[in-house]
């Protein structure tokens, strides 16, 4: 390991990858929660909270990738398999772009039903009856599962990693020494 490959990841990335993993996990179960409520003052709450999680969400991986991009990190971690290897530097790249477009899809969405006034201002009109009616709800509702099935693969290499190739693969995404 050369000085500038470090063994590990700093303490600032740590805490944007771990945030990441907070917004998005807490977006999707408050996202999920909101679609089974009656459009009401609940729902309109839902929404306010929802929306302010993926605008931080928006924020924390546009930080998070510029950060990377300029701090000294890790080298990939190798499984012996370039197959695998590779399609770990892909779900790396695609985690970062599923979580910003869902980020944009989902401020697309909120734009074209007029959610801002309502959610945020009160404006005294009603949710749109049907989210479904609007094209970024497609987009918005093709990255979620996508996105989940993603995090459900980086998730699994990473106990791959550490439970069967036994590289410490954890410790590199920690704090401490």
């Amino acid at each position: 390991m050369s000085q500038s490959t470090p063994a590990r990841y700093s303490p600032r990335l740590v805490t944007l990858h771990w945030l990441t993993a907070l917004l998005v996990f807490a977006a999707f179960a408050l996202g999920k929660y909101s679609s089974f409520l009656p459009n009401d003052t609940g729902k309109i709450a839902s929404l306010a909270i929802h929306m302010i999680l993926g605008i931080a969400m928006l924020i924390v991986i546009v930080v998070r990738f510029t950060v990377r991009m300029k701090t000294p990190h890790p080298a990939y971690a190798s499984t012996g398999s370039a197959f695998l290897d590779g399609l770990g530097k892909f779900v790396h790249y695609a985690l970062y772009l599923l979580v910003f477009l869902m980020a944009v899809s989902g401020m697309a969405l909120s734009i074209q039903a007029e959610l801002p006034p309502i959610v945020f201002f009160g404006s005294g009109a009603s949710l749109p009856v049907n989210f479904h009616d609007f094209a970024a709800r497609a987009l918005h509702g093709f990255i979620a599962p996508a996105l989940f099935l993603l995090i459900l693969l980086h998730v699994g290499a990473a106990f791959y990693h550490q439970l069967f190739i036994k590289d410490r693969l954890f410790a590199r995404m920690g704090y401490g020494k």
